[in-house]
């Protein structure tokens, strides 16, 4: 699986975010093997500038400010290899919200005039000492209740002041990142983006204006990215493809990321429809199954109810199908999908390598181990 592409809150569909995923965006791309070495080639350029960066910020004893600067550089890099104007930046007017308040917003591409994307820049989030640096929804750029505070705090606004200052009269806000993206997917439609490309120095996020509402957003790890393609190139083109210019912002009609959305709505309605077929089937073999027993045990046949029996049946799939889910989610945290004892002896994926065993002798032909394997899970 891509790893350095975290699909949080499944932003494309799981079944269409798989092993495959890169052949399906480079295919939809159009673009020919010759044209994606060329994509390969502009990415993998960064990777030696950004381990100077790297090195730059956790072994040269900077200020805060200092390693902001640095950032603010290192994004400039990072956004000419996707096809942005990276040196042009859009700090000295800051984007007005209202008659007070303002945001930091490096670039704003539009599409007619209608904003279409826009990039932003936070604090990068690379791991210096034993603490995590805060993310998403922790980092901020300013703290109002300290703007007087000698020495100014790392989420000042003063930290900021080589690349943007605030107007007389005028504060940012919000002030805390996460709250900044649904501000600005709040606007009125004339002003708000659809996307918005949030550069942290070593991460990257892709937001989507319905998306983000739900939880669902695309996360890169610039640094996973530079060692799963130290193996396989093509996932440089697969960056450059998802949040280049030319394909997310492009001048032409047609928007990489929409279609690749589309065609994810229509792999999740696919399955749904092949799930709703199974669960049909899964009923009807435990319910014929279930006949079976007590016929051979002697149970009156008429005193079944046939609905009671369909409701029981159902109850028994949608446990196996939420147990399921949860095996392949280990980010949800409800089983202990990574423990030895339990992948070995209680899991579903254990039950699922046993089915394709031959069952050859009549002991194991009409035997309980499934039942009792069940029965112990649930």
């Amino acid at each position: 699986m891509i790893k350095f592409i975290n699909n949080i809150g499944d932003y494309f569909s799981s079944n269409y975010f798989d092993e495959d995923f890169g052949k399906k965006v480079s295919d939809k791309s159009g673009y020919s093997n010759e044209d994606l070495k060329v994509f390969q080639k502009r990415i993998s350029g960064v990777k030696e500038k950004y381990f100077r960066f790297k090195q730059t910020l956790l072994e040269g004893k900077l200020r805060i400010r200092d390693k902001i600067n640095e950032t603010h550089r290192f994004h400039t890099e990072v956004l000419n290899a996707f096809g942005y104007d990276g040196d042009r930046v859009e700090y000295r007017e800051l984007f007005h919200v209202d008659d007070k308040t303002v945001l930091p917003i490096r670039h704003t591409l539009y599409r007619g005039d209608q904003p279409h994307l826009m990039i932003m820049e936070m604090q990068a989030l690379i791991k210096e000492g034993d603490e995590e640096p805060d993310g998403l929804f922790e980092q901020r750029y300013n703290v109002e209740d300290e703007e007087t505070q000698t020495p100014p705090q790392k989420y000042h606004r003063s930290q900021w002041s080589d690349l943007f200052t605030v107007p007389e009269g005028f504060k940012i806000s919000p002030i805390v990142i996460n709250k900044v993206v649904s501000q600005l997917f709040l606007l009125d439609p004339h002003r708000r983006p659809r996307y918005i490309l949030l550069c942290a120095g070593n991460m990257y996020y892709l937001l989507e204006q319905e998306k983000w509402f739900r939880g669902s957003y695309l996360e890169f790890d610039l640094e996973s990215l530079f060692d799963e393609a130290s193996i396989k190139k093509e996932y440089f083109s697969l960056f450059y493809l998802l949040l280049s210019k030319e394909m997310l912002a492009p001048q032409a009609e047609i928007v990489l990321m929409e279609q690749l959305d589309e065609d994810s709505h229509k792999s999740a309605y696919e399955v749904t429809q092949d799930l709703k077929e199974g669960v049909v089937h899964a009923v009807e073999a435990i319910a014929n199954e279930a006949v079976y027993y007590w016929k051979q045990q002697g149970h009156p046949l008429e005193e079944i109810d046939a609905k009671d029996l369909k409701n029981d049946c159902l109850n028994y799939v949608y446990r196996l199908l939420f147990l399921f889910y949860a095996e392949s989610r280990e980010d949800l945290d409800i089983l202990p999908a990574n423990d030895e004892t339990y992948l070995k002896g209680y899991s579903l994926e254990m039950l699922r390598d046993l089915e394709q065993v031959p069952l050859i002798t009549a002991s194991s032909q009409n035997g309980y181990f499934f039942h009792e394997s069940l029965k112990r899970l649930f």
